[in-house]
Protein backbone atom coordinates (compact mmCIF):
# COMPACT_ATOMS: atom_id res chain seq x y z
CA UNK A 1 0.00 0.00 0.00
CA UNK A 2 2.62 2.13 0.86
CA UNK A 3 4.24 1.53 -2.45
CA UNK A 4 1.11 2.61 -4.54
CA UNK A 5 0.53 5.81 -2.12
CA UNK A 6 4.08 6.56 -3.35
CA UNK A 7 3.95 5.96 -6.97
CA UNK A 8 0.48 8.14 -7.14
CA UNK A 9 2.47 10.85 -5.00
CA UNK A 10 5.12 11.33 -7.56
CA UNK A 11 2.76 10.71 -10.91
CA UNK A 12 -0.34 12.50 -9.72
CA UNK A 13 0.60 16.71 -8.51
CA UNK A 14 -0.47 19.26 -9.40
CA UNK A 15 1.64 20.29 -12.52
CA UNK A 16 0.37 17.13 -14.05
CA UNK A 17 -3.43 17.15 -12.65
CA UNK A 18 -3.79 20.68 -14.86
CA UNK A 19 -2.04 19.16 -17.62
CA UNK A 20 -4.99 16.62 -17.72
CA UNK A 21 -7.80 19.29 -17.04
CA UNK A 22 -5.90 21.13 -20.37
CA UNK A 23 -6.45 17.83 -22.23
CA UNK A 24 -10.15 17.80 -21.02
CA UNK A 25 -10.66 21.07 -22.12
CA UNK A 26 -9.44 20.00 -25.88
CA UNK A 27 -13.46 18.31 -26.72
CA UNK A 28 -14.97 21.74 -24.80
CA UNK A 29 -13.15 23.81 -26.94
CA UNK A 30 -13.23 21.64 -30.62
CA UNK A 31 -17.39 22.47 -29.81
CA UNK A 32 -17.32 25.25 -29.07
CA UNK A 33 -15.36 26.92 -32.03
CA UNK A 34 -17.58 23.81 -34.51
CA UNK A 35 -21.07 25.31 -33.16
CA UNK A 36 -19.92 28.76 -32.44
CA UNK A 37 -22.41 31.66 -31.96
CA UNK A 38 -23.00 34.90 -30.57
CA UNK A 39 -24.02 33.39 -27.36
CA UNK A 40 -21.94 31.06 -26.78
CA UNK A 41 -18.54 32.51 -28.38
CA UNK A 42 -17.78 34.61 -24.82
CA UNK A 43 -17.86 30.62 -23.67
CA UNK A 44 -15.37 29.90 -26.26
CA UNK A 45 -13.04 32.78 -25.43
CA UNK A 46 -12.61 31.93 -21.85
CA UNK A 47 -12.41 28.09 -22.32
CA UNK A 48 -9.39 29.08 -24.28
CA UNK A 49 -7.90 31.19 -22.20
CA UNK A 50 -8.36 29.06 -19.34
CA UNK A 51 -6.56 26.33 -21.16
CA UNK A 52 -3.89 28.75 -21.78
CA UNK A 53 -3.76 29.65 -18.21
CA UNK A 54 -2.92 25.63 -17.04
CA UNK A 55 -0.45 25.29 -20.09
CA UNK A 56 1.59 28.53 -17.93
CA UNK A 57 0.83 27.02 -14.52
CA UNK A 58 1.66 23.15 -15.14
CA UNK A 59 5.12 24.08 -16.13
CA UNK A 60 6.07 26.49 -14.15
CA UNK A 61 4.17 24.96 -10.76
CA UNK A 62 6.42 22.13 -11.48
CA UNK A 63 9.49 23.95 -11.78
CA UNK A 64 8.66 26.22 -8.82
CA UNK A 65 7.38 23.54 -6.64
CA UNK A 66 10.04 20.71 -7.98
CA UNK A 67 7.23 18.10 -8.50
CA UNK A 68 9.00 17.61 -12.60
CA UNK A 69 8.64 14.17 -13.61
CA UNK A 70 8.87 11.80 -16.15
CA UNK A 71 4.88 11.93 -16.90
CA UNK A 72 4.76 15.59 -16.78
CA UNK A 73 7.73 15.55 -19.63
CA UNK A 74 5.30 13.44 -21.92
CA UNK A 75 1.65 14.59 -20.68
CA UNK A 76 2.86 18.51 -21.45
CA UNK A 77 3.62 18.42 -25.06
CA UNK A 78 1.09 15.73 -25.84
CA UNK A 79 -1.68 18.09 -24.36
CA UNK A 80 0.15 20.83 -26.51
CA UNK A 81 -0.03 19.04 -29.82
CA UNK A 82 -3.69 17.61 -29.14
CA UNK A 83 -5.19 21.06 -28.30
CA UNK A 84 -3.47 22.58 -31.57
CA UNK A 85 -4.56 19.56 -33.89
CA UNK A 86 -7.97 19.43 -32.23
CA UNK A 87 -8.33 23.57 -32.43
CA UNK A 88 -6.68 23.60 -35.94
CA UNK A 89 -9.47 20.74 -37.49
CA UNK A 90 -12.12 22.73 -35.83
CA UNK A 91 -11.07 26.07 -37.66
CA UNK A 92 -10.18 23.89 -40.69
CA UNK A 93 -14.16 22.99 -40.44
CA UNK A 94 -15.69 26.36 -39.16
CA UNK A 95 -13.79 28.94 -40.70
CA UNK A 96 -10.98 30.04 -43.36
CA UNK A 97 -8.18 28.66 -41.55
CA UNK A 98 -6.10 27.57 -44.68
CA UNK A 99 -6.39 23.30 -44.82
CA UNK A 100 -2.47 23.20 -46.14
CA UNK A 101 -1.48 24.79 -43.04
CA UNK A 102 -3.32 22.54 -40.74
CA UNK A 103 -1.32 19.68 -42.54
CA UNK A 104 1.34 21.18 -42.32
CA UNK A 105 1.26 21.48 -38.24
CA UNK A 106 -0.19 18.22 -37.83
CA UNK A 107 2.05 16.79 -40.26
CA UNK A 108 5.39 18.57 -38.49
CA UNK A 109 3.46 17.51 -34.60
CA UNK A 110 3.42 13.51 -35.92
CA UNK A 111 7.07 13.58 -36.92
CA UNK A 112 8.58 15.45 -33.49
CA UNK A 113 6.39 12.53 -31.64
CA UNK A 114 7.60 9.87 -33.74
CA UNK A 115 10.78 10.89 -33.67
CA UNK A 116 10.25 11.49 -29.79
CA UNK A 117 9.14 7.82 -29.53
CA UNK A 118 11.98 6.28 -31.66
CA UNK A 119 14.60 8.21 -29.17
CA UNK A 120 13.13 6.90 -25.75
CA UNK A 121 12.59 3.46 -27.53
CA UNK A 122 16.51 3.64 -28.42
CA UNK A 123 17.58 5.58 -25.73
CA UNK A 124 15.47 5.60 -22.61
CA UNK A 125 15.66 9.44 -22.52
CA UNK A 126 12.84 11.57 -23.22
CA UNK A 127 13.65 14.63 -25.37
CA UNK A 128 12.94 18.03 -24.44
CA UNK A 129 11.71 20.48 -26.39
CA UNK A 130 13.67 23.12 -27.28
CA UNK A 131 14.05 27.34 -27.60
CA UNK A 132 13.02 27.65 -31.39
CA UNK A 133 9.85 24.97 -31.23
CA UNK A 134 8.81 26.99 -27.39
CA UNK A 135 9.15 29.96 -29.73
CA UNK A 136 7.18 27.92 -32.69
CA UNK A 137 4.32 27.15 -30.13
CA UNK A 138 3.52 30.41 -28.98
CA UNK A 139 3.49 32.01 -32.54
CA UNK A 140 0.90 28.80 -33.18
CA UNK A 141 -1.07 29.98 -30.39
CA UNK A 142 -1.16 33.63 -31.19
CA UNK A 143 -2.02 32.44 -34.32
CA UNK A 144 -5.20 29.99 -33.36
CA UNK A 145 -6.15 32.75 -30.99
CA UNK A 146 -6.50 34.97 -33.82
CA UNK A 147 -8.57 33.05 -35.77
CA UNK A 148 -10.49 32.02 -33.05
CA UNK A 149 -11.44 35.74 -32.57
CA UNK A 150 -12.25 36.02 -35.33
CA UNK A 151 -15.23 33.81 -35.54
CA UNK A 152 -17.13 36.58 -34.04
CA UNK A 153 -18.95 38.24 -36.98
CA UNK A 154 -18.46 41.97 -35.85
CA UNK A 155 -14.36 41.50 -35.74
CA UNK A 156 -12.32 41.53 -38.75
CA UNK A 157 -8.33 40.54 -38.67
CA UNK A 158 -7.07 39.22 -42.36
CA UNK A 159 -4.47 41.19 -42.26
CA UNK A 160 -3.01 39.79 -38.65
CA UNK A 161 -4.22 36.39 -40.27
CA UNK A 162 -2.01 36.67 -43.07
CA UNK A 163 0.70 38.02 -40.74
CA UNK A 164 0.72 35.29 -37.85
CA UNK A 165 0.40 32.83 -41.35
CA UNK A 166 3.83 33.59 -42.64
CA UNK A 167 5.63 34.06 -39.04
CA UNK A 168 4.39 31.11 -38.42
CA UNK A 169 5.32 28.74 -41.40
CA UNK A 170 8.59 30.46 -41.04
CA UNK A 171 9.01 29.08 -37.13
CA UNK A 172 7.63 25.47 -38.13
CA UNK A 173 9.95 24.98 -40.95
CA UNK A 174 13.17 26.21 -38.97
CA UNK A 175 12.12 24.05 -36.02
CA UNK A 176 11.68 21.37 -38.10
CA UNK A 177 15.17 21.33 -39.32
CA UNK A 178 16.15 22.07 -35.91
CA UNK A 179 14.26 19.01 -34.09
CA UNK A 180 15.49 16.94 -37.17
CA UNK A 181 19.28 17.49 -36.06
CA UNK A 182 18.30 16.95 -32.69
CA UNK A 183 16.90 13.36 -33.58
CA UNK A 184 20.04 12.49 -35.81
CA UNK A 185 22.60 13.57 -33.31
CA UNK A 186 20.54 11.79 -30.09
CA UNK A 187 20.05 8.63 -32.84
CA UNK A 188 23.71 8.30 -33.98
CA UNK A 189 24.69 9.41 -30.40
Amino acid sequence: MGLRLNIMGTWLNIPNTLSGMRILTIPVIVLLIVHVSLYNYPVLIAVVLFSILLDFFDGYLARKLSQETKLGQILDPLADKLMVSGIVVALIIKSDFPLWLGILIIGRDLLILSAGVVIFKGKHMIATSILIGKVTFALLGALIMIYTLDLYPYIELQILKRFFIVLTVSFLAWSLVEYYYIYKREKNA
